[in-house]
């Protein structure tokens, strides 16, 4: 996952996390799990501080399906 630019690596850990367990709570496969993390680690990484990024459900799946492909969760 490329981000649109890196502007603050503080949150992109708990970011990830956060993402892989959406994906093992809807019974993802790893890879899937994985991608959902690195999607919403993206996020985190191209805004300053640790939660001041925001997304819809509809833009974040957009994201994840602009680079993987179809997301089926």
């Amino acid at each position: 996952m490329t981000p649109a630019g890196a502007v603050d690596p503080t949150g992109v850990g708990d970011a990830f996390r956060g993402g892989l367990m959406k994906g093992l709570a809807a019974g993802a496969p790893w890879e899937t799990c994985g991608r959902l993390g690195s999607v919403a680690a993206t996020y985190a990484l191209e805004h300053v501080g640790g939660s001041s990024h925001r997304y819809s459900w509809s833009e974040f799946k957009a994201r994840y399906e602009s680079q993987f492909g179809p997301l089926h969760i």
